[in-house]
């Protein structure tokens, strides 16, 4: 018994005391602080645990471009769908096939000219055009029926001579979809990328 007084003396018992107020302090701000506390800016990025911040933790329209590290972004990170027209991705494989043949003028049915597309590509646009203005013309002039090219058909206007470029501009995307299910009868085309 003489040992245990010994031990507690007012000084002792004080610093006790203040041991456990400190430490049960803490405890209880740990479990009490929130977000609405903090103040705000006073965080540095380095006091936030990796990956503990989630998509819904944060305000939409916030972050910009300069704040996502480059190159950190792939194709499964953005929707595709808010892209217009092709992939961005599938417009860095572009590719413009050209086709000159020279147009008849003794044929009643012209002279038609297929631009086709490498494997594995697919038309998304093209044209035709004439050497000569005056003396040819261009008929009719799109896709063909499978889109592996572009078709198009030229009429020459009693003289030889004149010629026909067919342009096919192609891309890498998936098979066009069947027409049977499109209301235009167009394909619709998605991307391989």
């Amino acid at each position: 018994m003489y040992r245990i007084r010994k031990v507690l003396t007012f000084s002792n018992v004080v610093a006790c005391l203040a041991l456990f107020l400190a430490l049960g302090g803490t405890v209880y701000a740990a479990g009490k602080i929130s977000g609405k506390q903090v103040k705000a800016g006073s965080l540095p990025g380095n006091r936030i645990k990796p990956k503990t911040i989630t998509a819904n933790r944060i305000k939409p329209k916030v972050l910009t471009g300069n704040q996502v590290k480059a190159n950190s972004l792939t194709g499964k990170q953005i929707n595709q769908s808010t892209l217009t027209g092709v992939s961005a991705a599938a417009l860095a494989s572009v590719q413009y096939m050209v086709e000159t043949v020279p147009l008849s003028a003794t044929s009643d049915n012209g002279t038609t000219a297929l631009a086709s597309c490498p494997p594995s590509t697919y038309v998304i646009g093209g044209g035709a055009t004439v050497s000569n203005e005056e003396r040819a013309f261009v008929n009719d002039s799109g896709p063909d029926p499978l889109r592996t090219g572009w078709s198009a058909t030229g009429f020459s206007r009693f003289s030889q001579g004149n010629r026909m470029t067919v342009t096919a501009i192609c891309v890498p995307v998936e098979k066009p979809a069947n027409t049977a299910h499109t209301v235009t009868g167009v394909p619709e085309y998605h991307s391989a990328g």
